[in-house]
Order: structure tokens, then sequence, then C-alpha cells
């Protein structure tokens, strides 16, 4: 703390009152005594009056008592839960970590009147009946907090079909009691698990989510929901079998795929592109997945190079330097591409010049871009004669992205946009050997935290150690690796 200069001397007297008043506050100086009155709005000088010294020593008591009060209250759940819903504590007071992001959540949530002591007797249940109440819980890749969606069963309570009080723990694991409180409070009909992710997830768009659970869940087509693509009803029976592990917009992928014609592998193949989670420009994408089913022979390795080629060529716009400080937007080289009249044999050729152009790629656009906030990592491996050292690196700026795709033969640089705009990060997958360093895998990281590709030089799979590497930083850094992320087989 910078020392403050007390004007009027050198060297301030300090009455015997005043050093009273001191002790009595705890304080070790007359600099932490300044200190203490400009936090606290009192007038940062040493000459007070008597009536000055106890109006503070008064303020001072009383912030005492509401001290001992919070750290009497943190230490009763019920009485703490009824204080947050009623606004009655500062959520940046609580120091356990699980309790301030429940109270941070609280004060967030709606405050219309009835809202909050709704929300009060529900999250006090929870607490007393069920084991979710700090649940972390992973669908479909999704990380997301018990209470948050807590909060959101409270704010649809007037659609719930049954009684709280009549709901009965299936299980002692606690992922499986909020699904089964979830479909207790809000289906009557069965709804599949991957969209059990729409109770934990905040971001925009996930209202919508919400009301698709709760459309199947009464027995509704999830044709006739709000989707953003159309779908049939063999669409709609796959999305519904889709596997569990699943995000809603992965689900809805493999549902249009299947729908199509396509089998498991190709939908598994298509899951590990950018189409996984977009559904814009739909009629073009649905001409490409048609394409794919219609030459089943077309190795699956080459999928993903052959939708990064058609997003650059069609939709991607580029930011190019035309003179000092000066930026123009090059438009996408083919908009108006169609799959009409294309062969495999055209098409990967066609790709194949693409990615020699992209390496040869100098500096027309450098785009620098924020670190993610995933956590990096070294770890070493192997025997104390012969360590080596696995580095997960994140790439930003879109000069290292073109340096990466050029090293490792594959089309990385395409995604400096996305890069650049926060939808994801590219990282380097390393090993530092005595032999030197070995560039082994290409990542990207979804800003939800989930792993949604890996590939080596040339797009190959990671081999089973890789696998088991990228496993421990995801675990390390709290990331989820979707599961259409393979290994070498």
């Amino acid at each position: 703390m910078a020392r403050k200069s007390i004007k009027g001397s050198a060297q301030p007297v300090v009455t015997t009152r005043l050093k009273k008043h001191l002790e009595r506050m705890r304080l070790a100086n007359l600099y932490f005594y300044l200190e203490w009155c400009r936090k606290h709005g009192f007038a940062e000088t040493i000459d007070k009056s008597p009536q000055d010294l106890d109006t503070e020593a008064a303020h001072y008591d009383n912030e005492q008592k509401r001290v001992e009060a919070q750290s009497r209250l943190h230490h009763n759940p019920r009485k703490l839960i009824s204080a947050l819903c009623r606004g009655e504590v500062d959520p940046n007071s609580i120091k356990r970590a699980n309790w301030q992001d429940l109270a941070k959540a609280i004060a967030k949530s709606k405050c219309k009147p009835g809202d909050r002591e709704a929300l009060e007797a529900l999250l006090i249940w929870a607490e007393a009946e069920t084991d979710i109440l700090f649940l972390q819980m992973r669908f479909g890749g999704v990380l997301g907090n018990a209470f948050d969606g807590l909060i959101k069963l409270n704010d649809r309570r007037a659609q719930w079909l049954r009684p709280l009080a009549d709901w009965r723990s299936p299980s002692h694991n606690a992922q499986r009691q909020f699904s089964s409180l979830v479909r207790h409070l809000m289906a009557r009909f069965p709804v599949p698990e991957f969209m059990d992710s729409a109770w934990v997830r905040t971001g925009i768009g996930s209202q919508k989510l919400r009301q698709w659970f709760i459309h199947i869940g009464a027995g509704n087509n999830i044709r006739t929901a709000s989707l953003p693509i159309p779908f049939t009803k063999m669409m709609a029976h796959h999305f519904l079998e889709a596997p569990s592990s699943f995000g809603i917009e992965e689900a809805l992928r493999w549902g249009q795929i299947h729908g199509h014609g396509g089998d498991a592998r190709l939908a598994s193949a298509i899951l590990g592109t950018r189409l996984a989670h977009s559904f814009d420009d739909d009629e073009f994408w649905t001409s490409v997945i048609r394409f794919f089913i219609a030459n089943p022979m077309l190795d699956q390795r080459h999928i993903n190079p052959i939708v990064d080629y058609l997003y650059a060529q069609k939709f991607q716009r580029r930011d190019v330097m035309i003179g000092p400080g000066q930026m123009a937007i090059e438009p996408p080289p083919q908009p108006n591409l169609s799959m009409r009249g294309r062969t495999p044999e055209t098409l990967l050729a066609q790709v194949e010049r693409w990615h020699h152009g992209l390496a040869k790629m100098r500096g027309g656009e450098n785009l620098l871009f924020r670190p993610s906030g995933v956590k990096a990592l070294a770890l070493q491996t192997g025997s104390a004669e012969r360590k080596s050292e696995w580095r997960f690196r994140e790439l930003l700026s879109s000069a290292e992205l073109h340096a990466e795709g050029k090293a490792m033969q594959h089309c990385v640089a395409t995604y400096a946009r996305s890069c650049f705009d926060g939808r994801c990060s590219i990282w380097a997958m390393e090993l530092l050997s005595p032999t030197g360093l070995e560039k082994r895998q290409t990542v990207e990281v979804a800003k939800e935290g989930i792993i949604r590709q890996c590939r080596g030089r040339q797009n190959r799979l990671p081999t089973a150690g890789e696998y088991d590497i990228l496993s421990k930083w995801a675990a390390f850094a709290g990331l989820t690796i979707a599961p259409h992320v393979l290994m070498q087989r």
C-alpha cells in the first residue's frame, strides 16, 4: 500500500484517545487507519473530535457484528440460501467457491414477485432431499452446474406437471437424480438423455433448447419444434436414437445424415467438421451431405478437408492489407459454388491445389487472437534417462496457424477468423524428446470447452498414445473430448 502524507505535520501527534481508538480497531498505525477511513467514507485526517471517533467506533462495531453474523450464517446452508434469495448477502463476501457461484447465480436470477420465494423453497428442498445442489454435470460435452438447472426449472414452475414433493430419488448417483427430477417436473413422455444439457446451458439460444425438451416431453414430434433445419419423420426418429454422449446440435446433425440415408460412420466423420454445431446455409450443406452419401467409396479422412475447402471457397471472407494501415475485406473466391456435376476425383484435386496455395501464403493478413483462457500443459513422460515432454501450446495469430498448417499439411489456417472472433482456439500438440521437437497433432477447442477436432499430419487421426495424452490434457484443463474425436484403429 502506498503511504499517505499527513498534512499539517511531518511528525503527526497521536493523542492518547486516538491511539486507543486505533488499538480498539486493531489497526497497526496511522496509514492503515487513514486507509480504513477512505474505504468507509470517513475523513482522511487525524484531527477529529471525540464525537467523530465515537461515530467511527460505532461503525466499526456494527461492521464486526455483521461479519460475525455472516460467518455464522455461512455455516448454516438453509439460512444462507434464504438470505441469498432475499438479497441480504453480498455474493462477493462468500469465500467458499461453490457457495459464491450459487450466490452469484441467485443474484442474476429473475426477481419478479414470487420468483425468489419459490426459488428459496426449491433450493432448500434440493439441499435437504438430494445430492445435486453443487453437482457439476456433463451432458453431451457440456459442463454445467445443477443449481443453474434448478434456477431454470424454477423459472418454468408454472409448467411443472407434478408436485415436487412427489418426486423420489431413483439412485444415489447425483446426475441421475437431476435427470429424474427434470423429467418428473417437465415430461410426461420419454426424452433422450442428451437433451438434459438444455437445463445447464446458459448461452444464446439455450432457452429454445429447453423448449424443445418440454416439447418432446409433452409427446410432441421434434419435427414441429422450431428447428434450425427441416426434419423428416426418418430424421426425427434417428434424432431420438442418437447416442447419449452427444450434444443436442450433434444429435440434430446425426438425425439429418441418417434421414438422408447416411450411416453412423459417415455421421461420425461429418461431426468431426465445422458442420457439427453450425446450421447456417443448410441448403448448400445438405447438398454436400448428399454428395458424401452418393459416394460411399470416398475415403472418409478426406471429409474434413473437403468441408473446410468448400467453406473457404463459398463463405469465407478475408481481411487483406491494401496499403500502410489499410485493410479491405475480400469476398469469398467462389460465392456461387455448388455441388452439381462434381466428382470425388476433381474435388480432391481442387482441395489439394488449395492446400498448396495455403502453404505458400505470405502474411497477407495477420490477425492476432485473444488467449482463450484454456490452460496450457507440459507433461513429462518416459524414464529419467530418456525423458520426453508433451506440450499443448495455443496458437495466437493467423501467421501461427499458417505455419502450423504448412508443417502439418492440413488446412487449419482457415480457422483464423473463428479464432479471432472467439468461437474456438487452436492448439499445437508437440513432443519434445532427446531427438528434438516433433509436431504431433493440431487440436481445435470450442469456446464451450469441447475438443472438437484432433488431427495430425495430412489429417491423420491420433494414435492411441496421443489420444491418451490428449485425455490427460482435457482432464487437467477441464475440457471435454467430443465423442466424434476418434483415434486410429
